[in-house]
């Protein structure tokens, strides 16, 4: 499903396999990057994959079905910090699959907020090559302005986590022992038009159903219900505000079709496949360190 703030926006703020609600544009391409279990230590390899299927409706019509692929593409040591590639094939249901590549830093994985801060653990980003077929490689720096926040995600975004215990889900892979755990996240937003007050709010509800026993993403099932509300008054007259009035509502799911090993990237060249570990062996050496970071380049949080 098609968030309306891309998957990176107010989603960005839990890991997600879910959008914020379809729309009548049909969904192009979506990073996986979100989909990442920052929650415990990296035991994922390089060819490991996870496929999901994302269905959902909205109020209005829209609907979403595509397929979802996740995989860890290759390792490298960027400005001296080790990363990971997370490649992301989205096929949506008639139209040719469409592919992205990121380089993440392992460093998120030591982060106590990493889905808050993930956006500061990019490095690089894949998402076309050139006339030789060789893949562009995109720095990734934060802008001027946002160097000097004192917070760079947005802190104004309210969340609730529940655990709800134990169950049992059915998928294409098959049956699972999960754990069952709801997260309730919303941002509201005033401001004066004219000689009106608008207030708004966006909320999403999942419930994911969680066991390590998949990798990379730990989810085998999600479901998540999207809402937008809205009321106006007069300025100064909050006291005779109508009842919030509903603009859209969205329902979707995502449901794990299959996982594995030893899956080969198709964007990243046969050389930036190798793990890490390879590497320096091979090496003998650990890889060099490389140049300082450019000015703005995204660091993490203290």
């Amino acid at each position: 499903m098609r968030r309306a703030m891309t998957w990176l926006g107010l989603a960005a703020c839990t890991a997600a396999l879910l959008t914020t609600g379809p729309t009548a544009a049909a969904v192009k391409q979506v990073n996986g990057i979100g989909l990442i279990d920052y929650t415990r230590r990296p035991d994922f390899k390089v060819g490991d994959w996870v496929r999901y299927r994302i269905t959902g409706a909205n109020s209005t019509g829209a609907k979403d079905d595509y397929v979802v692929t996740v995989i860890i593409a290759g390792e490298e040591s960027f400005w001296g910090e080790d990363g990971f590639w997370v490649e992301t094939w989205t096929e949506p249901r008639g139209e040719p699959p469409q592919g992205t590549a990121t380089l993440m830093s392992y460093s998120i994985f030591e982060d106590s907020l990493p889905v808050q801060r993930m956006l500061l653990y990019q490095r690089k980003t894949i998402n076309e090559t050139d006339d030789k077929g060789n893949p562009s490689q995109v720095v990734l720096r934060r802008s001027p302005a946002s160097l000097k926040l004192r917070t760079p995600f947005d802190d104004q975004i309210r969340m609730d986590i529940d655990t709800l215990g134990q169950d049992t889900v059915q998928v294409p892979r098959g049956e699972f022992r999960v754990l069952k755990v709801r997260t309730r996240q919303g941002k509201s937003t005033t401001r004066d038009v004219g000689d009106s007050t608008d207030y708004s709010e966006i909320w999403d509800s999942r419930t994911d159903y969680i066991t390590h026993q998949v990798p990379i993403t730990s989810v085998v099932r999600e479901v998540i219900e999207t809402t937008f509300q809205q009321r106006k008054w007069q300025i100064g007259r909050s006291e005779d505000a109508p009842p919030m009035r509903y603009l859209d509502r969205s329902i979707g799911e995502a449901r794990l079709v299959d996982y594995g090993s030893g899956m080969k990237s198709s964007m990243l060249p046969e050389s930036m496949q190798k793990p890490l570990k390879s590497r320096k062996a091979a090496e003998g050496a650990a890889p060099p360190k490389g140049t300082k970071p450019p000015a703005g380049a995204p660091r993490k949080s203290g």
